[in-house]
């Protein structure tokens, strides 16, 4: 059964990776393993109707990075390293060639995790990571305490990107950029921004 599941609740959290998932499990009172499985496969059709469902995306390009610095750090021990022994030396042509092209669940589209194929349903709670009121979404399941914000600040490290590798993945997930309301900055624009976050 899928972890993300609260039969307690009546909810279904849908894990998108890189978007404050370790967080909602935490403020949720989520157990057990992380389960990142899209709802259409992961989510009995009948549980997604009847239950609350909560998703988060994410800046796609942000969210990509993010997670290249996690699986490349040296503190990553997830199953890929197992996969890719040689992953942590990874540049990022490398890891978004590979990793897109192989491991079509790490870095697939956000929209996946927002719809059940077996549904017309859409998710009751659909936050974007960067201005997450969960107010409401606490008022319904009766959650007092703040919500965490785990691993904070952690994963800031500037990425060298390649004009060309920086429009490939904006146009891999151009679907998110359509469905989401985020728009894709200029390359120049969008380098320089990091520059100053990882600063």
């Amino acid at each position: 059964m899928n972890p993300n599941i609260s039969h307690r609740q009546k909810l279904v959290f849908v894990h998108n990776p890189k978007t404050a998932g370790i967080s909602f499990r935490k403020w949720l009172g989520i157990d057990g393993p992380v389960n990142h499985g899209v709802p259409t496969v992961n989510v009995p059709r009948e549980i997604w109707n009847a239950y609350t469902v909560v998703v988060t995306v994410r800046e796609p390009i942000d969210r990509a990075l993010s997670c290249y610095r996690f699986m490349t750090h040296e503190s990553y021990k997830g199953i890929f390293k197992k996969v890719y022994t040689g992953m942590g030396d990874w540049d990022p042509l490398m890891f978004f060639t590979t990793i897109i092209s192989e491991q079509v669940f790490v870095l697939a589209g956000q929209y996946k995790y927002t719809e059940h194929l077996q549904s017309n349903k859409r998710p009751d709670f659909l936050f974007k990571f960067e201005n997450m009121n969960t107010e409401k979404l606490a008022e319904r399941l009766n959650i007092t305490s703040p919500f965490p914000r785990e691993n904070v600040g952690r994963n800031r490290g500037f990425v060298p990107l390649s004009e060309e590798l920086y429009l490939s993945l904006v146009d891999h997930f151009k679907v998110d950029y359509l469905l989401f309301g985020y728009k894709p900055k200029p390359y120049r624009d969008y380098m320089r921004e990091q520059e100053k976050i990882a600063a």
